[in-house]
């Protein structure tokens, strides 16, 4: 059998026909004829648990758009212009509608970017924020969560009548799924809010968050972005292509529900028996950038791998291990009690920590190959994986250690998909 990954610069590679082989990826669904924005104004005009938007603003509405930054897939323009003109049908200025990116603690985007991520007409019509989590004059406390955390948020949020997050919903593995109150908290949180968040996630198995609305962090988040008087949610739900097949307006917490019970019947795979098979093969798409963003790969995998597994990782990460947060590849992943450790002695952030056990999770339990041309084989070993130059050699060396007729699972988007194994 021959199997082709998503990459022009990885070659596809030829499974004997000895092995069973198993496939997988994120459901295809017919394609709409409808284009994006008619799709966006058709949810605004029938907003879920609450009324329209343009029934709640009226010309003195301060208004505040949030909208998630770069490292996500929202086609963020071709949703703006349908919710602004949701917003002008019920009277709002333009003067009091600003944007604010939710970077969380990723860097400021430029000019261009805005751009390129809300469209360029919007980004000059308007005033656009990046949220500032490391200035304290532009966070607010919000108040405290029931066992104590404060709530510290962008100021920005405090000074708006309307606060509407746009974003999109797929399975997330420190969150249950993305979109609805995420946009709010971690994404325009302090910094120690942010590795607080993320931090707390990898305390639960994977399997318990990954593709799960209503999991402990989802909670958290829903009661933080209601404290924060997230008013409205407008996210999309996207194809294998990013090309947007369903859009879900209305309450942040029954909007998200309702969208995330799409998001599942199109990320959502069941994967027979995988306690049976012993080689694993995904890949990242489409977070293929760098390694901080293919991780979620791996917590795809650690849902239903079994022990001793070898699993193969097929990226190719252009801008390497990752460029924000060094320690990555300073520490290599690891589980959590080591990780715990580092962060209890001050020797590394919570952010960096919580993917580092992401990925030393699957990396303890399994024999873990990674198949990348952006990473030095040095960097790939220190990380704590065996290095491949090409995926063949992997699955050759897979099948030296596993047997001539071992069952092979093959799982393709493995940055979205969700298995779940029965």
């Amino acid at each position: 059998m021959r199997y082709c990954f998503p990459y022009d610069s990885i070659a596809p590679i030829e499974i004997p026909s000895s092995h069973p082989v198993d496939v997988y990826t994120v459901q295809s669904i017919e394609a709409s004829r409808q284009q994006a924005e008619e799709i966006v104004a058709a949810s605004l005009a029938h907003p879920i648990g609450m009324p329209r938007l343009s029934q709640l603003v009226h010309g003195g509405s301060r208004i505040l758009i949030l909208v998630d930054d770069l490292s996500r897939p929202t086609p963020a323009h071709e949703i703006v212009p349908a919710l602004l003109g949701e917003l002008g049908r019920g009277g709002a200025s333009e003067s009091n509608i600003r944007f604010l990116i939710a970077l969380g603690t990723h860097r400021a985007m430029t000019a261009e970017e805005i751009a390129a991520k809300i469209g360029a007409q919007q980004a000059t019509r308007f005033q656009v924020l990046n949220h500032q989590w490391h200035d304290p004059a532009a966070l607010h406390a919000y108040g405290r969560l029931d066992e104590g955390t404060e709530v510290l948020l962008n100021r920005a949020l405090l000074e708006s009548d309307v606060v509407i997050g746009v974003g999109s919903i797929a399975p997330h593995p420190a969150a249950g799924f993305s979109g609805g109150g995420k946009i709010i908290a971690p994404g325009v949180a302090s910094d120690e809010a942010v590795g607080e968040f993320h931090w707390r996630s990898v305390h639960y198995p994977q399997k318990e968050v990954l593709g799960v609305r209503d999991n402990p962090m989802r909670q958290r988040i829903d009661a933080m972005a209601h404290m924060a008087g997230l008013t409205a949610i407008v996210n999309v739900v996207l194809d294998g292509e990013n090309k947007i097949v369903r859009c879900f307006t209305g309450h942040p917490v029954e909007a998200h529900r309702e969208g995330c019970r799409f998001s599942q019947t199109l990320y959502q795979v069941e994967v027979d028996r995988p306690a049976d098979a012993g080689i694993f093969i995904i890949d990242t798409h489409p977070l293929d950038q760098d390694l901080w963003q293919g991780v979620k790969a791996m917590c795809a995998l650690e849902c239903i791998v079994p022990d001793d597994a070898v699993v193969i990782i097929v990226t190719p990460c252009p801008e390497g291990v990752s460029r924000q947060h060094p320690d990555v590849l300073a520490v290599g992943y690891q589980g959590l009690a080591a990780t715990t450790e580092l962060v209890n002695a001050g020797r590394l952030d919570k952010v960096t920590a919580h993917n580092i056990v992401q990925g030393g999770r699957l990396i303890e339990r399994t024999q873990a190959f990674l198949v990348s041309p952006g990473i030095e084989a040095g960097d790939i070993q220190r990380l704590g994986f065996t290095p491949f130059a090409c995926a063949q050699d992997a699955l050759d060396e897979a099948i030296r250690r596993k047997g001539s007729r071992e069952r092979v699972i093959l799982l393709g988007m493995g940055g979205e998909i969700c298995p779940k194994a029965v």
